[in-house]
């Protein structure tokens, strides 16, 4: 028996649970230690989250990815896992790949790609007019996937299980007050619901997503303006029995009886599979258009909800389905199980405020999702507006609080970008939700409802969203793009396009989001051209490599260990020998090509490429594309160009390569959002500017 000795390195064990993202540099103190456990009375945090739903999951995993200090209480005992919302959109789908989620709510979800329209047909019952693809702009996903609020919700927890944090629940907020003074200037009152005990924690930032009733958004000040109508819609989660054709499509319904949204859902317990039905109840059929209500006065919607709860309280299982029944005529459906079932009216409102700020004006008070937006859930964007909100707020919350950019620099953002879109989603869900409770041919016609489908399908589909320009989103885009679709296009303040991509080093195909990281660093993306290796343009695409892998990773390094001592005076500190950057750098050239030939028929080797690049980035080196290599971004292949995405994936500005050096546009955007460097070797900073975060 052979005889040989081995040594392995403590850090193989934990590789067997998978390998976590780091946390970002920390420029501030540690987090405080809470000795007595996060719940105990005068325990400190950076943030306190009240709600645990989708958009407040969303926002504690990703702090807590990031390394903040994470409180996230709800007052509900249990996860909600019953009814809600129930669609996720290719966006969101996009960004749970990058999370390392997707595979799960895949395997547990219902992809759905078509929608079918069926409206009253001449001498009684219905008929299918029309059939196309529920996701109608280009993206990685063409489809969305159908799975339970609550599930999605126990995906990310288990998530935020791994890296160290968990929420809280049966903790609710009593009240909260900002503090003139102090580290953790707000003081959260809680109360545990099960032994009423009351106790006070303090935090640097307080965000609700306490829903659409908010505690939160009472104590900002935030109203809910906008319009409440007496349409009211029954809803169930069923398995059924049905002749009805497309019942395993998403479906638009209208009868004469009334209208129906049908959603197939994903798989449940002995090969069952839930469907979805929304549908209208027959006291708002005769005459909707009279339903509706636009009034702020308080009086006035006092009355209003004074008469949809009477309303509701009328709705019961058997109406729900006598209704479905009516409206689905000449198809027959039974009913096997009933897993949920609910009543709601429909209503489009937007809060007055999204945030509180001290008398500094710092925002310390926040609100998300339900908290500050409501409306239908026909369009399936409940769940992904609010997740989103959270993904944005994030990382700017924890660059804040870790000191990786200046002071107050990127928390103004958050209201900017996310009212804006919220504002979008009021705008779309009063029209599209309108045509569904209208009759069609008569208030509506079916050539309308179908174009307000159809022209939608950039926001409901998340792809097409477009942040404001500010300090993040350049005003302006490359001089050099091509004409392409705006929804594939390098825009500034929109997602980055994924493309196909593969790795230089081991000709590995794959796609470009899954190679960019989610987490919380910027990414700078310099875009070959063709003739990068042709002797007249070699030198100067050389010195722009270096450029980008060493000079701007390098400035903006920093600590990698929450527990480095000493870091006020660090400028920049490696980790096992590789400085921890802000920025990631990857180099990607245009397909298609021989993968080691460029258009000269010069051949490409590791040798072509800086030292950089080969020893510390070798995994991002990448040709992205097909047929016309940067084509659908709008930029010529023949040319080139320099992108910086944000840390939530969405372009923050586009420029051509001259911009790739010392003070050009690049680094004029870099030094924006997070502070000047200047002097040292190899660009690495030994002085501060004004007002910039020390790395």
């Amino acid at each position: 028996m052979p005889v040989f000795q081995e040594e392995a390195s403590p850090e193989m064990l934990n590789r067997e649970y998978g390998i976590l993202e780091p946390r970002l540099p920390r420029l501030t103190p540690p987090p405080p230690h809470n000795p007595s456990g996060p719940l105990s009375d005068g325990a400190k945090h950076e943030v306190v989250v009240i709600g645990t739903g989708p958009a407040g999951m969303m926002l504690s995993l990703m702090l807590t990815r990031y390394g903040v200090s994470v409180l996230a209480v709800d007052k509900q005992t249990t996860r909600v896992i019953s009814g809600h919302a129930d669609g996720i959109q290719p966006r969101t789908l996009e960004i749970l790949r990058q999370l390392g989620l997707a595979d799960e709510i895949f395997r547990q979800g219902n992809p759905n790609y078509k929608i079918a329209f069926w409206n009253p047909k001449k001498g009684g019952g219905i008929e299918r007019t029309a059939v196309t693809n529920d996701v109608t702009v280009p993206g990685r996903y063409p489809f969305k996937i159908l799975l339970a609020a609550g599930r999605v919700v126990g995906i990310l927890e288990r998530q935020m299980v791994a890296y160290g944090g968990k929420a809280k629940r049966g903790v609710e907020m009593v009240r909260f007050r900002v503090m003139e003074e102090g580290e953790f200037p707000v003081e959260v009152v809680l109360r545990e619901v099960q032994s009423g005990r009351v106790f006070t924690v303090y935090a640097k930032h307080l965000v609700g997503a306490d829903g659409a009733h908010s505690k939160v958004r009472a104590g900002i000040g935030g109203e809910m303006i906008g319009e409440s109508t007496d349409y009211l819609w029954g809803v169930v989660d069923a398995v059924v029995k049905t002749d009805f054709p497309d019942i395993r499509k998403r479906c638009a319904i209208h009868s004469d009886s009334g209208s129906i949204m049908c959603i197939p859902r994903e798989r449940i317990e002995n090969g069952k599979y839930l469907t979805r039905l929304y549908t209208q109840m027959e006291s708002n059929v005769a005459s909707p258009s009279s339903a509706f209500t636009n009034s702020n006065d308080p009086e006035e919607m006092k009355k209003s909800y004074e008469r949809a709860l009477a309303q509701r309280r009328e709705v019961t299982l058997p109406r729900i389905f006598d209704q479905v029944a009516k409206t689905l005529k000449p198809f027959k459906l039974e009913v096997e199980k009933v897993d949920w079932w609910g009543a709601y009216q429909i209503g489009q409102r937007v809060s007055s405020k999204f945030v509180l700020k001290d008398k500094s004006g710092y925002e310390r008070v926040l609100i998300m999702g339900d908290a500050c937006h409501t409306h239908s859930p026909k369009a399936g964007q409940g769940m992904n507006v609010s997740m989103m909100d959270g993904y944005n707020l994030s990382w700017k919350l924890a660059h804040e609080i870790l000191g990786l950019c200046p002071r107050g620099s990127l928390l103004p953002t958050y209201e900017l970008e996310r009212a804006d879109v919220a504002r979008q989603l009021i705008a779309f869900d009063t029209r599209f939700a309108g045509g569904f409770s209208r009759k069609i041919g008569v208030e509506v016609t079916h050539e309308e409802f179908f174009g307000t489908f159809r022209e939608g399908g950039g926001f409901t589909s998340g792809c097409g969203i477009e942040y404001p320009p500010s300090a993040l989103t350049l005003p302006t885009t490359n001089p050099l793009t091509l004409p392409t679709s705006a929804d594939t296009a390098l825009r500034p303040g929109r997602r980055l396009f994924s493309l196909p991509a593969t790795q230089f080093a081991g000709e590995i195909k794959t796609h470009l989001h899954d190679i960019l990281p989610a987490n919380g660093v910027y990414q700078l993306l310099l875009l070959l051209p063709r003739t990068f290796k042709s002797p007249q343009t070699r030198n100067s695409w050389y010195r722009r490599e270096e450029w980008v892998g060493a000079v701007l990773p390098d400035r903006y390094g920093g600590v990698g260990d929450h527990d480095t001592a000493d870091v006020a005076d660090t400028t920049t500190i490696t980790r096992g020998g590789a400085i921890v950057s802000l920025i990631y750098p990857y180099l990607l050239y245009p397909l298609p090509r021989t993968l080691h030939s460029a258009s000269t028929g010069a051949k490409v080797e590791w040798t072509d490429f800086p030292p950089i690049w080969r020893d510390r980035w070798w995994g991002n080196v990448l040709g992205v594309g097909g047929a016309g290599g940067y084509t659908p971004w709008g930029v010529d292949p023949e040319k080139g160009a320099v992108v910086v995405v944000r840390p939530d994936g969405v372009v923050g500005g586009v420029w051509d390569a001259d911009e790739v050096r010392e003070g050009g546009g690049v680094e004029a955007w870099v030094e924006g959002v997070m502070g000047a460097r200047r002097g040292g070797s190899g660009g690495r900073g030994r002085g501060r500017g004004r007002g910039e975060a020390r790395l």
